[in-house]
């Protein structure tokens, strides 16, 4: 397939292209995350934050990565400057146990890192931007012992209409975005394109990219409803190796991630639901370092099936049962495969008013890692269904190993039959309380987690390098995270969060890596006019470790930055954008700078 000649196709197809900045008025009134059906967040026991894009439209985030840093209790960690490979950790599980959902579809799985997908994605014609704190195998299955990152494309609505926006900055960024949406009768639709380069402010530290996103839905009938998306992000980086040696890690990186799915949705009433999703998601992967010695590539595809139904026989009950199927091509130095087969069954059931308790069991079957059984309790309590809720949930987890870690992968990983799937357990407690009043919310929460036969490379030939991987490690996580909000007048709006982590290697007893102490992320927006918005935001990391923190300014940092958008006219706007304004010099990973101080400026035109 041709990536750039689609976007254009895409492009070309909509009569004024933009990048849709509006979400439907429904994201205000429910989540999908917790049980991967619609439902409403003020009763759920589940941690959820949900980011919408409008208000990161309007704080000017300009990435994926960056929108997640502003989730307490996750922690983002990029291994260089724009386009680089970047990693989630939630509530200090390891970066593979974050999983990611797009569209309905798990974007990775044990044998697939979402690291240059993320590296590389914008927030462009995404409508839904969801993060589940804690284990959440049960709905989800392998990879997501620490948490869910859910992201949908967005949905068409109201009279056709879209937008241009380009922007341009610093180390010679540019990037050009377009999207359209609408509904026709029955029928919807939304497409996006955007094309982003940048030179970063290393040598050799190129980076570009295309992504697109398009979604069709048809209400075939009163009771069934047919659709499809398709998503993708293909990439290329320059990879320059971490200081301050820039040699043994150097290469060009290029990454192409596509998803195609097709779904319907029959309803019979309140009473019934059913969905049935048809997907094909393949990622492409090479590394070149320009000699002939040192050329990887790997290739990933799937083909997926998954349906899930929801029964309501009564108000206070709700009954949720899935099965998923995958299919798995994986090639590295080789071909292998593999098949999972799961089924799972949730309920919900509210007993009295303002209390509602869920739990349920999945069991996932991998041809070639073996299976697991997961489970999952909650309870909520919401005194006279009010604006308190006091919320608790406890949960199990799992990581499957690869067919790599089982059959080997030669000449450098042996074989281990034996490896066991990592496994998890976690509890978190809450209070979530509104003053509609004050237009304010606030909620904290504490958790633990612990984790056990953790994965972890062996090297058996010092000489060669080459060994296996082994379950050996033991970790436990805890903390505290709290986050408040308030919208008092249509003036000001200010947000802030607060994360306290301690994760350790039991075995040891050192701190793992990666997994910062402290973590402050805030914001703040004036609008001292209807035409103008202006606001800053702060990023505070603190005590982090790397296990190389000898290497280069590593620890902690503060980055500042400002925003401003001016409504020239009611169809045009000019926005500019200073990131890292105190011109700090850090690292997320130690040995990879990010970049100093940028400066962005652009425009977005509505016809």
């Amino acid at each position: 397939m041709n990536r750039p000649l689609l976007v254009a196709a895409l492009a070309a197809a909509t009569v004024s292209l933009a990048r849709a900045q509006t979400p439907p008025q429904v994201l205000d009134t429910f989540v999908v995350s917790a049980n991967g059906i619609p439902q409403d967040p003020a009763a759920l026991p589940n941690d959820i934050v949900a980011l919408r894009p409008a208000e990161l439209a309007a704080e000017q985030v300009p990435d994926l990565r960056s929108a997640l840093a502003e989730v307490p209790g996750v922690a983002v960690v990029d291994s260089g400057a724009i386009g680089s490979q970047s990693s989630v950790f939630i509530r200090g599980a390891n970066s593979d146990q974050t999983l990611f959902i797009v569209d309905g579809v798990r974007l990775n799985s044990p044998v697939d890192s979402y690291s240059n997908f993320l590296g590389a994605a914008d927030l462009a014609g995404l409508d839904r931007l969801e993060v589940l704190l804690g284990p959440q195998s049960t709905v989800y299955g392998s990879s997501a012992a620490g948490g869910v990152v859910l992201l949908e494309t967005a949905h068409g609505e109201g009279a056709p209409a879209g937008l241009l926006s380009a922007e341009a900055g610093s180390f010679g960024f540019v990037e050009a975005e377009a999207a359209s949406s609408g509904a026709v009768s029955h029928f919807d639709y939304s497409a996006s394109a955007t094309r982003e380069t940048t030179d970063n402010d290393r040598a050799y530290n190129k980076f570009s990219d295309w992504a697109y996103s398009a979604r069709a839905e048809d209400q075939v009938a009163p009771w069934l409803l047919a659709g499809g998306t398709i998503r993708g992000v293909d990439s290329h980086y320059e990879e320059p190796g971490s200081t301050p040696t820039d040699y043994p890690d150097s290469g060009a990186i290029t990454s192409d991630s596509n998803l195609a799915t097709g779904y319907l949705e029959a309803s019979a009433g309140s009473v019934f639901h059913s969905r049935l999703t048809a997907a094909w998601y393949q990622d492409e992967y090479t590394f070149d370092d320009g000699s002939p010695y040192d050329f990887y590539e790997e290739r990933n595809t799937r083909e997926v099936i998954e349906s899930q139904n929801t029964w309501q026989p009564v108000a206070a009950l709700q009954v949720v049962a899935g099965f998923d199927g995958e299919w798995a091509r994986y090639w590295a130095e080789g071909l292998t495969s593999d098949r999972l087969l799961a089924g799972y069954g949730l309920a919900t059931w509210r007993p009295i008013a303002g209390v509602e308790i869920t739990g349920g069991l999945r069991q996932d079957d991998y041809s070639v890692e073996g299976g697991a059984t997961t489970g999952r309790a909650g309870i909520s309590y919401r005194p006279g269904g009010g604006p308190t809720k006091l919320r608790a949930t406890y949960g199990t987890g799992f990581e499957a190993p690869t067919p790599s870690d089982r059959y080997g992968e030669p000449p450098y990983i042996l074989p281990n039959p034996g490896v066991q799937p990592e496994r998890s357990r976690g509890w978190d407690a809450g209070i979530d309380q509104r003053w509609e009043a004050a237009r304010t919310t606030f909620s904290a929460t504490v958790f633990g987690n612990r984790f056990r036969d953790l994965l972890e490379y062996e090297v058996v030939d010092p000489l060669t390098y080459a060994g296996e991987e082994i379950n050996v490690d033991r970790a436990s996580t805890s903390g505290f995270e709290f986050s408040a909000q308030s919208d008092p007048s249509p003036l000001f709006s200010a947000r802030v969060s607060y994360t306290y982590l301690n994760a350790l290697d039991d075995v040891t007893g050192d701190r793992l890596q990666r997994r910062p102490r402290h973590v402050v992320d805030a914001a703040a927006q004036f609008k001292p006019s209807a035409a103008l918005t202006a606001g800053a935001g702060l990023h505070m990391v603190a005590d982090q470790y790397d296990g190389l923190d000898t290497i280069g300014p590593f620890g902690g940092y503060t980055t500042v930055r400002l925003f401003a958008r001016h409504q020239v006219l009611p169809s045009l706007a000019l926005k500019v954008r200073v990131e890292n304004l105190l011109n700090r010099r850090y690292e997320e990973a130690a040995g990879y700078p990010a970049l100093p101080r940028t400066v962005y400026g652009g425009v977005e035109w509505r016809p």
